[in-house]
């Protein structure tokens, strides 16, 4: 099914972009007031992510940016320029110091089920936007929960792989199950936080 596109004077975008800014607002706004030390590093990672994602059209359309620079305002990486963000930005948490991984989580499913809310009511699909948020959000207040417990490490990992097949299964209900770029962005970064879970866990 086509996105529905909105227009903000000149600017026009889809409604995947307007749920993804959307949803990285009100996470940081979330871990502001929840845990201010991590909205830092969480602001920090989602500027490398648009930063990447918008010049990454220098590389993927290296001969148009030449014979007109000013394209890099106009356009961004497309697909590709996604997932190098994604992958910028997952790089540069797995380098910085200090990041909680129960923290780190939780910020990922709150950016999660902002967008999955946005998304849904961008799409002028509001009673399936509300069920999907009120599950969502019991399930992240459970996640917050658990990650101050004593065994939040083994927790957070088992909330993160139920938070995501809970959204593939939402998926398959509402468009039938397809490998899309959100699909396969919730596999690799569940599979992202499960080893660096791992990780840090076998090196403490």
């Amino acid at each position: 099914m086509p996105e529905m596109w909105y227009s903000i004077g000149s600017f026009t975008f889809p409604s995947s972009w307007g749920a993804i800014l959307a949803s990285f607002f009100l996470t940081y706004l979330f871990l502001y007031f929840w845990n201010r030390t991590s909205s830092d590093w969480y602001s920090n990672a989602v500027f490398y992510f648009l930063i990447t994602w918008k010049l990454s059209v220098i590389v993927v359309d290296f001969q148009t940016v030449i014979t007109h620079p000013l394209t890099i305002l106009y356009f961004h990486g497309g697909r590709m320029g996604y997932w190098l963000g994604i992958l910028t930005a997952l790089l540069y948490l797995f380098l910085k110091r200090g990041v909680s991984t129960s923290v780190l989580i939780a910020a990922w499913v709150s950016t999660m089920v902002f967008f999955e809310f946005v998304y849904r009511l961008l799409e002028l699909d509001v009673l399936s936007g509300v069920i999907q948020f009120i599950i969502n959000s019991t399930l992240f207040l459970l996640l917050l929960k658990k990650s101050r417990g004593e065994k939040r490490e083994v927790w957070i990992v088992q909330l993160v792989v139920v938070f995501t097949l809970l959204q593939l299964l939402f998926q398959s209900l509402n468009e039938g199950f397809i490998f899309t770029t959100v699909t396969w962005t919730y596999i690799v970064v569940m599979i992202y936080l499960i080893a660096l879970s791992g990780r840090r866990n076998h090196i403490e």
